[in-house]
């Protein structure tokens, strides 16, 4: 594990940390995630905001990333190697937003330039970026000018080989600047084409009257087994307090709430529920305030729902742009912890846990992201300082990964559910060196009013993290410290080892991607003799070089014509007879420098003679470099049993 001169130090403890409520939670000891060194995306200079999406069954592994000011797009299928796909719209480029479906093809949301500006354009390419043929716009539907947008779609994964892009569903959440400042999803049911009216998620009185003209939309996730969608917003105190801060314009806020809608029925009808509510004093505008933003949601494997939380604790926004613009920029922050939170909902969002802290350090934590793998495992990425004064032009910041895992959270009654027991989380810093000096501003298009001390916003506001099929975690931010002339770059980097999000999957070794896989057997007797069992020793290795972790691996086995099944023995995945004498075994992931054995036993007729031969072979979810030594043929002779005629 890199540790960076921040105090991004591991540590293993039990704690008692009293917030609303008293919440425990552990830092963990187990093997650190390890992550490859940041990759220059290219053509992301003076770029912002990135999006990242990676293919899970079509092109598996394929990273899509794209990028704002201006929006190209970038892919890579190693993590390592990246090309430019250019600017699927010319005219646009604000606010980009990625998914990929079950063919392996890209769904791209931005604004639109000409007429439709400060709308969502939605576009598609079924050839990995090279073509974008699709394009529809003003998918957002709504007559007011939107902001923020961020799409998902379903399904990832189908049971159908050859998945037909036209049936995947795409939900775009957004916000509005006008007229009313609101929260809103559109939907497509036929794979972006076309997209249905507006539909207001703000949907409960308690959430209007909070979040009229205060909305930060949080994205939208799928629950994958029933297609259950849920899309987050944070909102102000109310109406009132909104009003008077600018609403939308400012985020001054503070915004004290996170709220979640839920749809059961393909995004037409949404209910919203409380995930979240800081403390907040009414007279004096100061409390909790979530505007680090974005807060982040993700739905793990189990269908619980997790939402994430940047929250800068005592915070009084509305004081310090004040003394800024009295002060002409001379200000600072009252210092202050910006915590990472976590809250988890058991029952489809309609109860919550108290917020647990995800992060063991002193200092600021902003632009959560988060992704979601087994039964409350939770990958978190974030930027971090040392920093209680996050404005402050001397702050160094880094990018940081949180692992959590037992956030498993239940419900048996009462207001709020409850963690089963203390989630567990580990930080790693995933790049040694700062990659960016200075404040980072989060009041919107109103950092230009506080001066350039306190009004960077150069990183603009978003980062990503998305699990790879094997479960590791795919990073993309924005750096702007270090690199030639200071300028922004795009960077990239992937999981290499540690635990798998996924449970029961092995440790990785080496980023999602091309492997060099093979398969080798041997028998355990040559001769064999008529009617006696003979037993098939077979590996299935990979030797990629640099070592690289694959999915989807399969072994097939085709019998001898005239041999029975006995048994399979297997040290991992799942194996079972398949028609016309063939065994099939799912070994699932298989990461870089490891191997699989699995013993296939056989019994020969007492009629048989001459030779037998086995015929292996070896596929995976990934392209192979060197198929040259993926299958196998072993040939033994049979000969008459001893005392026979």
């Amino acid at each position: 594990m890199k540790i960076a001169p921040d105090g991004f130090t591991p540590r293993v403890a039990c704690f008692l940390i009293i917030l609303l409520f008293a919440v425990p939670f552990c830092l963990t000891a187990e093997n650190p995630v390890l992550f490859t060194s940041p990759t220059v995306v290219p053509g992301g200079d003076g770029g912002s905001e990135p999006s990242l999406a990676v293919a899970q069954q079509g092109r598996a592994g394929e990273r899509f990333v794209s990028w704002q000011v201006p929006g190209e797009v970038a892919t890579s299928s190693d993590g390592v190697s990246f090309v430019n796909r250019g600017l699927p719209d010319p005219a646009g480029g604000g606010d980009v937003t990625n998914a990929i479906d079950p063919a392996g093809t890209f769904f791209l949301g931005q604004f639109c330039g000409g007429a439709f500006t400060l709308h969502v354009c939605l576009e598609r390419s079924e050839d990995g970026g090279a073509t974008w043929p699709l394009r529809t716009d003003f998918a957002d539907t709504h007559p007011g000018a939107a902001d923020r947008p961020w799409i998902e779609i379903h399904p990832h994964r189908s049971p159908l080989v050859d998945w037909n892009s036209d049936h995947t569903r795409v939900y775009l959440e957004y916000h509005t600047f006008t007229p009313e400042e609101l929260a809103y999803v559109t939907v497509s049911a036929d794979g972006g084409r076309t997209f249905s009216e507006p539909k207001l998620i703000t949907s409960d009185t308690n959430a209007l009257n909070a979040s009229g003209c205060n909305t930060v939309p949080g994205g939208v996730a799928v629950d994958e087994r029933d297609g259950t969608v849920y899309a987050l917003w944070l909102s102000g105190n109310d109406v009132a307090a909104n009003l008077l801060t600018g609403c939308n314009y400012t985020q001054i806020g503070p915004f004290n709430k996170a709220w979640v809608s839920v749809s059961h029925d393909g995004g037409d009808t949404w209910t919203s529920h409380l995930a979240w509510q800081g403390a907040f004093n009414p007279l004096t505008k100061i409390g909790d305030n979530a505007n680090k933003i974005f807060a982040t949601i993700a739905v793990d494997q189990a269908g619980q729902v997790h939402v994430v939380l940047a929250v800068r604790h005592d915070d009084d926004p509305v004081g310090f742009v004040t003394a800024c613009q009295v002060n002409a920029g001379v200000c600072e922050e009252t210092p202050n912890d910006t915590d990472l939170l976590l809250v988890t909902s058991p029952d489809q969002g309609r109860h919550w846990t108290p917020a647990a802290p995800i992060e063991g350090s002193s200092g600021s934590y902003f632009f959560p992201w988060i992704a979601a793998g087994s039964r409350g495992i939770v990958n978190a990425v974030y930027y971090k300082s040392a920093s209680r004064q996050p404005n402050r032009p001397g702050s160094e910041w880094f990018i940081g990964m949180a692992r959590v895992k037992n956030a498993v959270a239940g419900y048996i009654g009462g207001p709020s559910a409850f963690y089963v027991a203390p989630p567990e989380f580990s930080e790693t810093v995933v790049d040694a060196s700062p990659i960016h000096n200075g404040g980072i501003c989060t009041f919107g298009v109103f950092c230009t009013a506080l001066g350039a001390m306190n009004g960077n916003r150069r990183l603009a506001d978003s980062i990503a993290v998305v699990l790879d099929p094997a479960g590791g975690a795919n990073l993309v931010w924005t750096d702007d410290f270090g690199n030639p002339n200071n300028a922004r770059e795009i960077h990239f980097a992937c999981q290499r080892s540690g635990p798998s999000a996924f449970e029961g999957a092995p440790e990785l070794n080496g980023c999602y991607g091309p492997a060099d896989l093979s398969v080798t057997q041997s028998e355990s007797r040559d001769p064999v003799a008529q009617g006696q069992t003979l037993t098939y020793h077979v590996t299935v290795a990979n030797s990629g070089a640099p070592a690289a972790t694959t999915s989807g691996v399969v072994l097939t086995d085709v019998l001898p014509p005239a041999a029975t099944l006995v048994s399979v023995a297997h040290d991992r995945g799942t194996c079972g007879a398949g028609s016309g004498g063939t065994v099939r075994c799912d070994l699932g992931v298989l990461p870089g420098g490891t191997a699989v054995t699995v013993d296939v036993t056989v019994s020969l007729p007492a009629q048989i003679s001459g030779t037998v031969t086995n015929r292996v072979a070896v596929t995976s979810a990934t392209e192979d470099p060197n198929p040259g030594n993926n299958d196998s043929a072993e040939t033994t002779t049979v000969r008459g049993r001893i005392g026979g005629p």
